[in-house]
Formats: C-alpha cells, structure tokens, sequence
C-alpha cells in the first residue's frame, strides 16, 4: 500500500496536486473559476498537507460541508482544541466545555442525573469520541462485530474531575460522565469524502470506477457496504508522532476481482479505529507496493 504519514507539529506540506479538469465528486467538467481547492486532507485534521487544485464544484462543496463540519467542529471540535490542531481561526474556538454527570449504582444503572456543568477547555480533561465498526459488507468478511461509539480519555483526569464532582453532590457509589455524541452518518460519510478525495489526488479519477460519490453527496445511506473497520491491514508501524496516517491500495473482491481502497486512521498515536473504506473498482493496473491481499493472506 501507498502510504501518507502526517504529523500535525511539523506541519508537513506536499507539492499541490495539478487540477482533474472535473469535479472529483459530481464529475462534471466546470471552468476553472467555478472550482474551488480541495483539502483532500481537511485542513482541521491537516492544515495544507494535501491540496488538489480546482477540484470541486460549488455545489458538491455544499453538500460535503453540510456533514463535514459537525464532525470537524462539534464532534471533534474540542478536541481539536486541545491539542491545538490547526483552525482558520482561534476566536471560534471553544473555550469551555459542557459535561454531562450522572451517579451510578453498583449495577452501574443511572440512579441520579447530576446536570451538566461548564468547564474550561484548559481544566478538562482530554477526551475523543469516534466510530467503530465491522468491515464493509461488501468485502464480504465472515467476522462481523457490532457498529459502535469509540471513546479514549484521559484515565487520571476523568477520574480526578468525577472525583471532585462526586464529593460536591454527595454521590454515594459511583458517577459517570459524557462529553457529546457521534453522528454516525456524519462521520462515515466524511471518511468516505476523505478517501475518495485521496485516491483521485493519488491515482486520478480515471484509475477507478467510484462508488462513494452518492454518498458523499447525500443521495445514499449506503455507508456499511462501503465503509467499515479492518485493524491491521496494511505495513504501518506505531509512531506515537503520527496524527493521521492514510493509505491506499487494492483488496481482493473474490469474484468480483480487485477494489481500490483507501485506509485511514486519526490520531493513530490513542490506537483509535483503523478505518478501511473501499472506494471503487480499478480500471487499469495501478500497480500497488503493497496489495491488501497479501496483507490478508
């Protein structure tokens, strides 16, 4: 697999990408001046890491960014705060945090809700909500485990603000906390923007037939049969440094032959989800460093 590595404190930058002549996601063929940069990378995840010149319309734009910033903004927005990942502007980011409180019995049941409480960004403890699932269905992979949230915190700090909050309320057993919530859709969709947006900077749109523009623009939930978890694959070493890493290569469709496919892991450094997201069906030799069916056989 063709592999991207980003660590966000060197701010690392690549050669702009020359421009399709198309929009990578409608497909239609539009005058320059009607097509806007894409970040196939999202600037909030990557700066200017990866930019493809003149490649989206105005109009796919306002359906991607309908998804795309609730997670980049809600979703991750104070994690992002956090641990100063890259923004256009600092004024609009969060300053506060609001954390849900609830005390639990030993059967871990809610027995009281204990509000929500505003806490600065600076005080709270380091937390990041993602999304966890099985394989995409349409790799056919026979182990299939369930579709979830996935969290990582910081352990001593969570502990140390429940702490306090349980010595002010009186709470007798135990106490829990939340910060937000994924919107699953939202955030299988921007993996899937993200990927293919990848794979037609790396390959060009003529080295595959696509099967995510759909759902990129909202015209399909279809999201499991294309976009799923697949720990493992691919020649990846941890490097705590890394903060995005992103590859691309080809996965063996059985009788269906070969599909392209891109995986994507953030802040792999928190061991977060390894997402795999196929993103269409190879229509020349693309030659790959490393085929995923090696990596799976």
């Amino acid at each position: 697999m063709q592999v991207t590595e980003i660590d966000l404190e060197k701010r690392e930058t690549r050669p702009r990408i020359p421009a399709p002549g198309k929009c990578i996601y409608c497909y239609e063929v539009y005058p320059d001046s009607e097509l806007t940069e894409e970040h196939v990378l999202p600037y909030a995840l990557a700066a200017n890491a990866m930019i493809l010149e003149k490649s989206c319309c105005k109009t796919c734009q306002r359906e991607i960014t309908k998804y795309e910033q609730a997670v980049l903004k809600h979703q991750l927005g104070v994690f992002r705060a956090q641990v100063d990942a890259p923004t256009r502007n600092k004024k609009e980011r969060p300053k506060e945090v609001e954390i849900h409180f609830v005390e639990v019995g030993e059967d871990r049941r809610v027995t009281r809700d204990l509000g929500t409480r505003s806490i600065l960004i600076l005080d709270a403890p380091t937390m990041i909500n993602l999304w966890q699932s099985p394989p995409p269905a349409i790799l056919q992979e026979s182990f299939r485990r369930p579709s979830e949230p996935w969290a990582w915190s910081d352990t001593a700090a969570v502990d140390a603000l429940c702490k306090q909050v349980a010595e002010e309320t009186g709470v007798k057993h135990g106490i829990a906390m939340s910060v937000g919530k994924v919107n699953r859709l939202h955030y299988l969709r921007s993996l899937a923007k993200t990927a293919h947006a990848y794979a037609a900077a790396e390959v060009g749109l003529d080295a595959f037939e696509p099967f995510l523009c759909d759902i990129i623009l909202n015209k399909s939930d279809d999201l499991e049969t294309y976009v799923g978890d697949m720990p493992g694959i691919g020649p990846f070493a941890f490097d705590p440094d890394h903060t995005l890493q992103i590859s691309l290569g080809e996965a063996d469709g059985g009788e269906a032959g070969s599909y392209l496919v891109v995986r994507i892991q953030l802040y792999p450094n928190l061991r977060s989800p390894e997402h795999l997201i196929v993103v269409g069906k190879p229509t020349r030799n693309l030659d790959p460093s490393a085929e995923l069916a090696e990596e799976r056989g």
